[in-house]
């Protein structure tokens, strides 16, 4: 993600041609598809880890043990880096928005 941001970044320095511009875009276009799909199916595991952990959470209200409370405490380890990851691909794919303004900008002729 970073050399593909880098990459774009560079090009949007140097390209040119108006070709230039649109074999770009297309290419970004692709890699913001590919990271829609990442950051769909990061956030259905996130909301699922979710949902786990509100129930263990539960259940050591209505029955605590220490099996019940390992297993919140589990989830909630493993939970806190799913909603931190997810955090970065959704603000990854905004930058990536803002890159692809530019592009849009310049095959207009914006420079």
């Amino acid at each position: 993600m970073k050399a593909h941001e880098s990459t774009v970044r560079e090009k949007l320095l140097l390209a040119q041609k108006k070709e230039d511009w649109e074999m770009l875009k297309s290419g970004h276009a692709q890699m913001i598809s590919h990271m829609q799909h990442e950051r769909l199916i990061h956030l259905l595991v996130t909301l699922a880890f979710g949902i786990c952990l509100l129930i263990a959470v539960a259940m050591t209200l209505v029955m605590p043990g220490i099996l019940i409370y390992l297993l919140a405490g589990l989830l909630l380890v493993l939970f806190v880096p799913y909603v931190s990851h997810y955090f970065f691909l959704e603000n990854t794919v905004q930058r990536w928005y803002r890159l692809a303004d530019e592009i849009d900008e310049k095959i207009r002729g914006g420079s």
